[in-house]
Formats: C-alpha cells, structure tokens, sequence
C-alpha cells in the first residue's frame, strides 16, 4: 500500500461543502462545513441567501447552473469560490432536487474544496434521494455502482433496505418516536452510517452514507433525505481478519494519544491524535523521541519511559499542562511495557482529562466552601429527609431552637414554632409547593425562640423531586428581626418627617389665605366702596346714563359681597376667642342665606375645647371643604352637620342626602386630598359613605392627645 493509499474515516468525513437551496438561492439546509466556512446562523434560514457568499461572477454562474441542471444523474457542474473574509476555492455540482407531492422546487449543490498549489481530482458521490419511508426518488449511476446495482433498478421505487441489509434506519414501520437514528434526524442534523457491501467476499467495500433530512415549515418529520455515498479506501488493503482492522482502526480513530518506543528510545509508532496534538507529522517516526518531542512533554519521555525501562513496572500519573490562553490541561498518563519477541518496548496512552478533572476539583471545592459557610454563616441552614422524617440542622439554626443537630422528630418540630397568627398562612404555603411541584420558596413569618420570644425569619429554600415525588426539603432561616425594627422605625420617621412637612404646607397656606383674605377686605374692598361712593356723586342728565350708572353700583355692590364672602372664607374665625363649635355654628348660618337646602348644626350645648389650635383649624377647614362639596356636587335638599366629643377623640360628620357617587370610580379632587390631608396630619380617620342616589355621609375622627 502507497502512502497516497493510508486514509481513514477521519480524513473521509464531510470533506466538502454541501447545501440545499431552493429556485431563490435561499439555503434551506447546510453540513457543518459550510456553516463553519460562512457562518450561516441557522436560527433565521431567511437571512442565508447562497448568493450574498459568492462573486457577482459565481452568482451569475451559479444561476445558470440552477436553469440547466438536470436531476441526479444529469448535474451542472462549475467551478465557483466562497467569500466570507477569504476566498475558499471549491469545484461545485448543482442538481435538481426530484420533487414529491407538489414540494417547491429544491437543489442539491456539493462543492469539493480545491488547493491550485496541490491539484486534486474531484472524486464522484454516489446521490440517492428518498421520500419518507427510504424509498429511492432518484439516484446517479455512482450511487447504484456502490450498491451493485444498475440505475434503473434503483429507481423502481425499491427500498434502501433491500440493498443494505445491516441498514436499519429505514425498516418498516418506522418509529420516529423511539429510533435514536430518527431523533438525529428530526432534530435537524445529518445521520452517518458506515457499512461494508459484500463482507464475505474479497471484492468487499466500505461505503459512507451521509444522510440529511429536509423539513416543510412547520413539518415535525422529513418529507426527503438527501443521501451521499463515499468509498472509504480500506477495500485497497489486503484482506486481513476482523481483528486486525478493528484494531488499527481504533488506535487511528481513538481521542486518547497513543505511541510506542523501543529500548533505544525510538519512537516506532504514533497515533494521528498524538501527532496531532503535538503538531508533528509521520516524518518524526522511528527517530529518537527526546529530539522531536516538544519541550513541555519531554519530561515524561526522559523520566517515565527510562523508569519503565529499568523496572519494568507500569507508570501512570496525572500531568498538566499550561495553554496559552492562561487555561490547563490534564492528561492521564499510562506508560507500560510490551512483550516483543526480540526487543524490550514501551507503549503509552494520554487521555484528555480535562473536563473531567476540572469537575472533580469544582466538586471538591464547593464541597470546602459549603463546609466553610455553614460554619461561619449566620444563616440557620437546614435539612429536611422527608423519606425517613430526619433532620439535619446548622448551628446557627441549634443555638436558635436548641435541640440536637441530627434526631428522628416528629412533622410538627417546625409548625409548632410558628407564630399563631402565621400558621395558617404558612402551612398554606407547604401545602401548595409540595402540590404544584414548584422547586423553590421564599417566605417570611415569626419562629419562636428557645426563651418563647418571637423572631421575624426569611425562610427559604428547594425541594428535591425523585419521580416527581418530593423526597428532601433544604432551606434557611434568616433572622430580619433588627432589620425590621430598623425598618419600623425609619417608617416612623418618614412618616414623622413627612407630617412636619405637610403641617408646614398647611400653616403657610393658612398664614396665606389670611393675607389675601386680608388684602382683599382692606384694599380691594375699599376700592370698590370708594368707587362706588364716586358713582353715587355722578347725576347724569339723560336717563339712559343713569340707567347705566345704576347697574354699575349694582355690579360694584355684588363685587363687594362677594370679596367679603370669599374675605371670610380665607381668613379663620378668631377660634381663640370662639368655640369651635360657634365658629362652626356661625359658618353654617352664612351657609343657610346662600344656599337652597336646609341646613342644621348639631352639638352637645357644653361644648368645650379640649383639643389643639391646630386640630381645630383642621376640622373647621374640613366643614368648609365638604360644604362647599356639597353645594357644587350634591343637589342635596337636606345637610346635617355633627360636631361629638367622647373621651379619646373629636368626631366631626357631615351628611347629605344628595345624589352621591362612587367612592371607588372617582378619584380624590383637590377638596377631598386636603380633607384627607389635614386628617392624616393629625393620625386621624376618615369613612366616607357614599353610592349614587344615596347620598354622602363623612365622618372624621381625630384623636385628642
């Protein structure tokens, strides 16, 4: 056998470029190889348009080729390069894709890489393409040479099966459900199949089959499969005995890098992984290995073959080795010796460890750290076998509930802690997650101490499911009980702070609207009366000017009412020296000359101030709010206003029997905020009643201290 004539599968599989378009070069499916070359993303095949990756020479080829090209057994073929930040020199064959049950029309492009330094010859697949159930479509004549056969027979709609006998993806009925083989190809990626024609005979062959599925839109299963057929070069050996193949084979195929050296430290034989990692060729072959061995990897060659050597004693050991990009790698190393009839050898084995290796030291690692942060984390950490009702328990959580760590208890340790009130809501909780199989929970209630106080915890954890069944529950307790109070008193500051604003807000109002009620009493108000005695002094002569003149006193006398009206209304009645209750009384008279309703005050007749100057402001600002409420909104015929006194608190309500409203449709106006406002200020309440043609009915309670 020549060298030429040394190639396996490694060097076999999808050493070319192969798609399917449809008439708009859209690229419907695409190998690996073409993905890598053109980072296709495979996630919006929309965006893949086979000609934004070519010349506008290779476009115009390419859409030649699609209008002659034939079906398998005719293609077009041209020579055409891929552009994607370089240019991948490629010979190409486009056929047309034999339709079935009215499909769009699809081609077949296979692109062969080419090198113009080292020509190749373009080698010849086999093309077979199949419906659903492995039934041949359409084939070329390499396709029925490889399966010794003639075209025609292939394209009697016979079954690939008949063909192969070992092939068993296409036996009938097919189980899309169950066939590991059927799941690689629904799930969108080719399935390869390597089986030997005519095993028994000397003129056996080795044949590579790459099958790809093609899917409708929204197909769950494939309508076609493309099929590629490719001779591997084992059938120019000798013929030799199973054994013998598979054994060469495995080394030549093996992730693990394997080698042998002889007693004068030669290295006789290498696998294509150990060549390949170590960037050598098969030209280093029987020369000494110290001299062709990289620096980093010559230690075990010197140290380790030379001990074997000597003793005869296996030596395996762990060896890492630093990459460039800052990681390490791990290789177990096995070196042993191997019987020879005439010469002491050596042969080793490297098996990548890497990923293995690292997962065992996380493992290890977070085991420590799990260790560490049970000890020293504040966290009561605990864990619940629901199987065998044991509990394990962190000492945080002991010292909290003071029992042993581990002791077969009762299903109610937990419950019987849990603050009444909360109880029912957290049993709720337990109940609900082991039902609905939700993996995980976070909670807040009070747990009981040791002592019998009370403690406010977050509690929370995951369940551990074995068949859907929760076997294990694991949590922790955090102890927020100083975070609440923190939290509870920065409340009551903010709360604090916030009503010395408001107050603030509310005696700059009032300080204002005794101001403008002011100005307008004594200056505006003179005006007008100045103006007025002025008219009076005018006599016009004809009648018609004293007819004007009259309307203007009568305008500056509504003028004037009114700025003592709004005057009275903006400036507070001197409650020093009145009762609230007169103050109140006084306003409702003013009410009753100007207002269509019948109006009444109701208040006990010894009457007497026990509350704050700033309490009484406020619900003498509220009667004013609400009656003026009630004279635009109400349309109400009767108004009752109370003013109780009880022991606590100053109770002020006010009732008509108007049209009424939703509480919940309307929103607060400015009226109601300020009601609502001067009440909160001082921690009182506020009911309000009210529903359409029912009424309204505002009761405000404001404690006395």
């Amino acid at each position: 056998m020549t060298e030429e004539d040394k190639v396996t599968i490694a060097d076999t599989c999808e050493d070319y470029y192969f798609a399917i378009i449809n008439e708009d070069g859209v690229i419907q499916y695409a190998n690996e190889q073409l993905v890598q070359c053109l980072y296709i993303e495979k996630s919006t095949p929309s965006k893949n348009l086979f000609y934004n990756f070519l010349s506008p020479v290779g476009v115009e080829l390419l859409k030649d080729a699609l209008q002659k090209a034939g079906f398998a057994a005719n293609p077009s073929y041209l020579k055409m390069n891929l552009l994607n930040s370089m240019v991948h020199k490629a010979n190409w064959r486009v056929a047309r894709l034999k339709s079935i049950e009215n499909k769009p029309e699809l081609f077949i492009c296979l692109g062969y890489k080419t090198n113009i330094e080292k020509p190749t010859h373009t080698p010849t697949p086999g093309i077979l393409i199949l419906d659903s159930n492995g039934h041949v479509l359409d084939a070329n004549e390499k396709a029925a040479d490889f399966l010794n056969t003639k075209p025609e027979s292939l394209l009697n709609n016979p079954q690939l099966a008949g063909f192969c006998s070992s092939f068993k993806i296409f036996t009938d009925p097919i189980s899309f459900e169950s066939s590991p083989l059927m799941k690689t190809l629904l799930a969108g990626k080719p399935y390869e199949q390597v089986i030997e024609m005519r095993a028994d005979s000397p003129d056996s062959k080795w044949l590579q089959f790459s099958f790809y599925p093609l899917f409708d839109d929204n197909a769950t299963a494939p309508f076609s499969f493309v099929a590629l057929i490719n001779e591997l070069p084992w059938h120019k050996e000798p013929y030799a005995c199973e054994k013998e193949l598979f054994r060469k084979e495995f080394l030549n195929l093996t992730s693990a890098m394997t080698w042998l050296i002889d007693d004068k430290e030669r290295l006789v034989f290498a696998n294509p992984s150990f060549l390949r990692f170590l960037s050598l060729n098969e030209n280093v072959l029987n020369q000494n290995a110290i001299d062709v061995i990289p620096p980093f990897f010559t230690a075990i060659f010197e140290k380790a073959h030379r001990n074997v050597l000597a003793t005869g004693t296996a030596h395996k050991k762990i060896y890492k080795h630093p990459l460039a990009d800052g990681t390490t790698s791990y290789f177990l190393v096995n070196i042993f010796p191997v019987p020879h009839k005439t010469k002491r050898m050596l042969g080793g084995e490297a098996m990548d460890i890497t990923f293995g290796y690292n997962v065992h030291e996380e493992i290890a690692r977070a085991n420590e750290r799990l260790i560490r942060l049970t000890q020293v984390t504040t966290d009561a950490i605990w864990e619940w076998d629901l199987k065998s009702n044991q509990v394990f328990r962190s000492k945080p959580l002991i010292e909290l509930l003071g029992s042993p760590d581990k002791e077969i208890i009762a299903n109610n340790w937990w419950y019987n802690r849990i603050h009444p009130d909360d109880k029912e809501r957290v049993e709720l909780n337990v109940a609900n997650l082991l039902h609905s199989k939700v993996s995980s929970w976070q909670w807040e209630y009070r747990l009981k101490q040791l002592n019998g106080a009370y403690r406010t915890v977050r509690d929370r954890g995951i369940v551990v499911f074995e068949h859907e069944k929760p076997v294990k529950l694991i949590g922790s307790l955090l102890d927020l009980t100083e975070i609440k109070e923190l939290e509870n008193l920065l409340l009551q500051e903010k709360l604090k702070h916030q009503k010395e604003i408001a107050k603030s807000i509310i005696d700059t109002q009032e300080k204002e609207r005794t101001r403008i009620g002011q100005e307008l009493h004594d200056n505006i108000n003179q005006l007008l009366l100045v103006a007025k005695l002025y008219m009076g002094l005018l006599k016009p002569a004809e009648a018609a000017n004293r007819e004007i003149a009259g309307k203007v006193v009568e305008s500056l006398d509504m003028a004037i009412a009114d700025i003592q009206t709004i005057s009275r209304e903006m400036v507070l009645p001197k409650l020093k020296e009145k009762t609230l209750a007169d103050s109140i009384n006084e306003l409702v008279k003013d009410v009753k000359k100007t207002c269509p309703f019948k109006i009444k005050f109701q208040c006990h007749k010894q009457w007497t101030d026990d509350i704050s100057e700033g309490k009484k402001i406020a619900l003498y600002r509220i009667v004013q709010e609400q009656l003026k409420n009630t004279i635009q909104y109400s349309k109400a015929s009767h108004v009752i206003v109370q003013l109780v006194s009880n022991n606590n608190a100053v109770e002020l309500i006010i009732q008509d029997d108007g049209v009424g409203f939703c509480p919940l449709k309307k929103t607060k106006g400015i009226g109601l905020r300020n009601i609502y406002d001067r009440t909160n200020l001082y921690n009182g309440a506020v009911d309000l009643q009210s529903s359409p043609g029912c009424g309204c009915r505002l009761k405000v309670t404001i404690p006395k201290c």
